[in-house]
Parts: C-alpha cells; sequence; structure tokens
C-alpha cells in the first residue's frame, strides 16, 4: 500500500509543482522586463520621492518623518537675489557650494543668507518635532508603507557596505529595484491566482496581457508610488482567497494581505469591506479568521495618523489634497469631479482612458456578467463589486487625470482585479475566431502602447510640452489646457509615436 500511494502523491503534487515553476519564471521575466530601460534614467516622478527617501530615515534616525536639514532637497528656500528680491534655492546637499559661490549651503544659512520656506507638495506637517533640535516633522502625504516596501533592499545595501543608504542617485535605484520586484511578485501571485479558473495556456496570456499590457509596466513597476505595493498585496489577497484550501488559513492569509493593501492605499478598505461582506454571507469560520487578521495593519495606521497627526481619522492625503486642490481647480473640494467626466475621463478619454491604453480590458466587462452566471467563477463575484468601488473615489476626485502621469494612473491598482475578471470570458472570446483575432488586436496595441511609455514616456514630455517659440508649457494641470486630455489631434500616445526620438532623449535627461 505505501508503494501505492506514493505515485498518487505525486500526481496530486504535480500540478502545483508546473504551476510554482511557471509562475517563478514569470516573475523572472517580468522583473527583466520592468528593469530592462535602466539605461534610460527614469522618470522622476516626485509624488514618490518620500518613499524612495524614507527607509535612509528609518535606518538613520529610526523614525518615519523629514525634517528639513535631514532632507534638504524636499523643502523649498529662499535667498535674496542680485537686487534684493528673494529667489527660490533648491539644496541638494548641505556640503555643496551654490552656483559661483565659495561657501557650501550650509554656511550660507548659518550666516542668514538662506532661509526655510515650507516643504515640497509632497509632505506634510506633523505634530511631532525632531527630539533634542525642535525641528519641525514631516511625513509624506501618501503614507509610510510602500517607503517601509524598500528598507530591506536598503538595509541590506548598508550591511553590505556597497550601497551607501545616504546617496539619493542608490536610494532612488533602490526604490525603483523594489518597486519592479512587488510588480514582478505580483505577476506569478496573478498567474497563480488565474490558474484556478482556466487552463495554463490561458493562464499565461492573462499573466502576460497584464504584465506588458497595463499601466503596470509603465507606472507601477517603475516608481514606488503608494499603488505599487497595493498591487502586491491585492493579487497576494486574491492568491489566499482562491487558492488556499483551510477556511482558517485562507482568512488569515487573505485578511493580513488585503489590509495591508489598504495601509498602501486606504481606498482599498472597500475591497477589504467587499471581501469581508462576502466572506460573512458564505463562510463564517473564514470570516472570523479574516476579520482578526485585519486588525493589525488597521490598528497600526490609525497609530501612525494618532501620533505624527494628533488624530487616528486625519490622513495625510486629504489634508495635503485641500491645497493641491485649491491650486489646480480654484476649490479646495476633493470631490468636485461630476462623476460622469471622472468616469468618462479615467475609461475612454484619449489620453487618460483605460480602454485607450489597455483595451483588451474590454474583456473584464463580459467577464463580470458571466462570474455571476456561472457558479465556477463564484470568487471572483466580489470582484465585481471591489472594482467599481475603487473607481467611483478615482471619478469624483479633484484632479482625475492624476497630474503629469502616463495613462490611467488613479485607477491602475483595479487592473489586476479586471484581469482576473477577463478569466470568465476568455473561453467565449477564444472559441470564436473573429473573437479571438479581435482580443488579439486589443493585446497588441495594449503591449505596443506600454512598451512605448517604459521606453519614452518622461514626466513633463507630453503633459506640459513646450508650444511656441516664447516657451509656453500647455500643461494639462492649467484649465485652459485641459481640454488637450480629450483630442485625439494632441494626445498622449500620438505624441510618443511622432516623437519617440525626441521623447527618448528628454527621458534620459
Amino acid at each position: 500500500m505505501p508503494a501505492e500511494g506514493v505515485p498518487a502523491q505525486r500526481s496530486l503534487l504535480a500540478p502545483a509543482w508546473t504551476h510554482g515553476r511557471i509562475a517563478a519564471v514569470a516573475f523572472v521575466a517580468a522583473l527583466l522586463i520592468y528593469v530592462a530601460n535602466s539605461a534610460s534614467s527614469p522618470p522622476s516622478e516626485t509624488d514618490s520621492a518620500p518613499n524612495a527617501f524614507l527607509p535612509a530615515s528609518v535606518l538613520g534616525d529610526g523614525d518615519l518623518a523629514f525634517s528639513p536639514f535631514e532632507a534638504p532637497f524636499m523643502f523649498v528656500w529662499s535667498a535674496k537675489g542680485a537686487s534684493g528680491e528673494n529667489v527660490r534655492v533648491y539644496v541638494t546637499d548641505w556640503t555643496k557650494n551654490p552656483p559661483g559661490s565659495t561657501k557650501s549651503y550650509i554656511e550660507h544659512y548659518q550666516e542668514g543668507r538662506l532661509n526655510f520656506v515650507e516643504p515640497a507638495y509632497f509632505l506634510i506637517p506633523t505634530v511631532r518635532e525632531r527630539p533634542g533640535t525642535g525641528e519641525p516633522l514631516f511625513v509624506g502625504v501618501f503614507g509610510p508603507v510602500a517607503g517601509l516596501a524598500a528598507v530591506p533592499l536598503v538595509a541590506l545595501g548598508r550591511l553590505s557596505g556597497l550601497f551607501p543608504e545616504s546617496d539619493s542617485g542608490t536610494l532612488w535605484a533602490l526604490a525603483r529595484l523594489t518597486a519592479a520586484l512587488l510588480v514582478a511578485g505580483s505577476v506569478a501571485l496573478l498567474y497563480l491566482t488565474a490558474a484556478g479558473f482556466v487552463s495554463r495556456q490561458r493562464a499565461l496570456l492573462l499573466t502576460a496581457a497584464y504584465g506588458t499590457g497595463t499601466c503596470v509596466w509603465v507606472i507601477s513597476s517603475q516608481s514606488l508610488w503608494q499603488q505599487t505595493p497595493e498591487i502586491f498585496f491585492l493579487c497576494l489577497g486574491m492568491f489566499c482567497l482562491v487558492r488556499l484550501p483551510a477556511p482558517w488559513l485562507r482568512g488569515v492569509a487573505a485578511g493580513l494581505a488585503l489590509s495591508l493593501a489598504a495601509a498602501c492605499r486606504p481606498t482599498a478598505t472597500v475591497v477589504l469591506a467587499a471581501v469581508g461582506m462576502g466572506l460573512l454571507l458564505s463562510d463564517r469560520r473564514c470570516f472570523a479568521a479574516f476579520a482578526l487578521a485585519c486588525l493589525p495593519a488597521i490598528a497600526a495606521m490609525l497609530a501612525y495618523n494618532a501620533y505624527y497627526f494628533g488624530s487616528p481619522f486625519d490622513f495625510g492625503q486629504l489634508a495635503a489634497g485641500a491645497r493641491v486642490a485649491q491650486f489646480k481647480t480654484g476649490s479646495p473640494d476633493l470631490w468636485q469631479t461630476p462623476l460622469w467626466l471622472g468616469a468618462a475621463g479615467l475609461l475612454v478619454s484619449p489620453s487618460r482612458g483605460l480602454l485607450i491604453y489597455s483595451p483588451f480590458l474590454a474583456a473584464a466587462f463580459a467577464g463580470a456578467v458571466l462570474a455571476w452566471k456561472d457558479p465556477r467563477y463564484r470568487p471572483l463575484r466580489v470582484l465585481t463589486l471591489a472594482v467599481p468601488a475603487l473607481w467611483i473615489p478615482a471619478f469624483l476626485w479633484f484632479d482625475w487625470w492624476g497630474g503629469w502621469s502616463y495613462g490611467y494612473r488613479p485607477i491602475v491598482d483595479t487592473v489586476p482585479l479586471l484581469v482576473l475578471l477577463c478569466a470568465p470570458a476568455l473561453e467565449w472570446i477564444l472559441t470564436r475566431p473573429a473573437w479571438r483575432a479581435a482580443f488579439g488586436v486589443l493585446l497588441v496595441w495594449s503591449v505596443l502602447v506600454q512598451g512605448l511609455g517604459a521606453f519614452a514616456y518622461s514626466p513633463r514630455g507630453w503633459n506640459a510640452k513646450v508650444i511656441d517659440s516664447a516657451g509656453t508649457l500647455a500643461d494639462v494641470d492649467q484649465r485652459a489646457y485641459r481640454d488637450r486630455l480629450w483630442s485625439f489631434g494632441d494626445w498622449q500616445i500620438g505624441y510618443l509615436f511622432a516623437h519617440f526620438s525626441e521623447a527618448r532623449l528628454q527621458r534620459k535627461g
């Protein structure tokens, strides 16, 4: 009997082993793709600057905040100009000299010729001060989790002596590598999740489409945004819900993963709520484990808010958003965009639309309907609630277009959920020649557009292109030029196709 049992056990383990190997290959392939454009300078996404430099503060000062003297490049400084007027000064390093001066920046400050003005827009003041110095402390408006994700790589460099953690270029590079690793990990997890619903070949097709045909390549894998670890944890949570067998294990693992996604980006709380409601109605044992597992991350997030802002329910992004909203729109209202306008903009506008940049995702709409008709896809039904719940805040947000960006950055965190929703429709599409051909064309376009962005996009580029000899910038953040987001005559993708070489040079800086 033991001899007969061994082959049977191996036959049960074989599929899992095969899927594991494929997932590992998918991870490596995705990682290589995401770092393939490292020969050209990556876009300098200033929104993610606090995330890139947080590891240095954690390892150096043991906190999650920045002070003007610790990170002068994140703050605005001023000095007297030649005519006596105040001019802004960009301080990269206290030990360096301003242009044309024989004295360092710190000497200018000590002599009263350099003054602190305010933090950059991506920082927000806290109620804390640096112990012993009285320096005011500031934190990133998007929370600490994304920055904490880069701590292991920076700590490894610090211990090995290979990477000076205080060097800004090194910190940017390690943050970018962290982003690539996290998104590559989400690729592997998405394959393992999709393989629970469709054949190995179709799961690979969905995985390749996700990894190269969506803005997770151009945006999430290239800079350490708050969505970058959020996407990883969303994929991990869905994998745990679909693939783990025991109810308590499934609940604990999914609860931890999805609560960490919510800690990365608070809007992901709606996914947490949708999954929790589904488990409450279908599996009480799993729900109890899920609810308990959510508590540590939620408690940590509230404690962070209480410590740095004085209240557990004060979120930096909301406080800073009012200031940016006033600047961009003339009103501090955060939710001022009409729902129809934000939805049209992020789904079909020429320079931000999800169905323009990744049109193969249209299959997710059909898949959402089929998920409710076919009991095989029951675990995916919660996604049909989670996706619109994530979309609606983005549609209503004051700058639905996401500032200087490529494609649909504000809703890029819904991409893995949409790809999984494509699974129910895949069989119907691939068994019909006309639909299969259409899906193939849309997928090829999606990959082409993402590759174009990965190798030629720079934040200023099309978003604030020069339109006359006087150097006027047609900045889409300015109301006068916002109609460019809706024009096929002047659209981001077309601009990069037409000015590819110029855009490459601009990207390289």
